[in-house]
């Protein structure tokens, strides 16, 4: 049963997908006003090789069979667009409002989404529903909007935002102090209501999983405040591949997962992640099926993985 609002409870189990990267396609025209800046290069770059690489087809037959699935939620981890346009928010918006309502579907931004400056504060009031949490009512301070907290039964789904301005030919990403303090608070109230905390975020939090160009500048004191005030499962996109990795904290390991991107075949088939998450003895039961595009075009079965994640703190 699909859960419609922060008041569902999932007794038996919920399921989530998780996707990311699309890289939905750019407008066939660009005002050559807004690209006088670092989106040329990146105009350049999908004009010569970026477009060939997300297909539009791809992601929606890897839309058409998570919906198959009927998730109960989705997570999607940012970078929807390529240049951070305004016309390019708006195309987005009309693909998460086709992915699902916005109580079900939840988004963050992805470097793309800040590629220059100004680009997230315009273009965020077209995501509002799908990013932001359930206290927010009217229009929030882009400033302090993020870390944001969704309940959903004994789900907490936290949505932390490492977009930030890069300079010309960097992706990293970085989550700020001010962001981190909030965060530390959000994860202790949460861990105190017994609820599995669910921390999604678009640049890998762990060192060495992308190169310096494209990491997480503030990843030693990102990982140390999750270290310390525990997490359960982690989800992150950005580097376009598959990474399983392990976080020790306070609570326990908790999984760091990666899904590659849901429109290229570059790198690694284009996937995205299903979860099943129950309670279990002592903790909760993860059970991890990854769903990809096989090389005839047809989505298969990828990794499954089952994880005990046990917590002296669940309900």
């Amino acid at each position: 049963m699909a859960m419609q609002g922060p008041e569902s409870n999932t007794p038996a189990g919920v399921t989530l997908a998780h996707i990311s990267d699309p890289h939905l396609p750019l407008p066939v025209k660009v005002p050559l006003r807004e690209v006088l800046n670092k989106r040329l290069l990146g105009l350049l770059s999908w004009r010569t090789k970026r477009h060939r690489r997300h297909r539009p087809e791809i992601l929606a037959r890897l839309v058409a069979d998570m919906q198959g699935h009927a998730p109960d939620l989705i997570m999607v981890s940012g970078d929807l667009t390529n240049l951070g346009l305004e016309s390019e928010y708006r195309a987005a918006r009309h693909w998460l409002d086709a992915l699902g309502d916005a109580s079900r579907v939840m988004t963050i931004p992805g470097n793309h989404e800040a590629l220059v400056a100004g680009a997230w504060d315009k273009g965020a009031a077209q995501w509002q529903p799908y990013w932001q949490g359930d206290a927010v009512s009217g229009a929030p301070d882009l400033s302090r909007a993020f870390p944001v907290l969704r309940r959903r039964g004994a789900l907490a789904l936290i949505g932390v935002s490492s977009a930030v301005v890069s300079p010309l030919g960097f992706a990293v990403g970085e989550v700020g102090a001010a962001q981190r303090e909030r965060l530390a608070a959000l994860l202790r109230q949460t861990r105190e209501e017994g609820l599995f905390r669910l921390l999604m975020i678009h640049h890998p939090p762990l060192p060495g999983t992308v190169s310096p160009r494209k990491h997480l500048r503030d990843h030693a004191e990102f990982c140390a405040l999750l270290e310390r005030e525990g997490v359960e499962l982690v989800l992150h996109g950005h580097s376009h591949r598959s990474h399983h990795q392990m976080l020790p904290t306070c609570d326990g390991p908790a999984p760091v997962i990666g899904v590659p991107s849901a429109s290229s075949m570059h790198h690694e088939p284009a996937a995205y992640h299903l979860y099943r998450i129950a309670p279990g003895h002592g903790g909760w039961q993860v059970t991890l099926r990854a769903r990809r595009l096989g090389s005839d075009q047809t989505i298969e079965a990828g990794r499954c993985e089952s994880l005990a994640i046990s917590r002296r703190h669940a309900a």
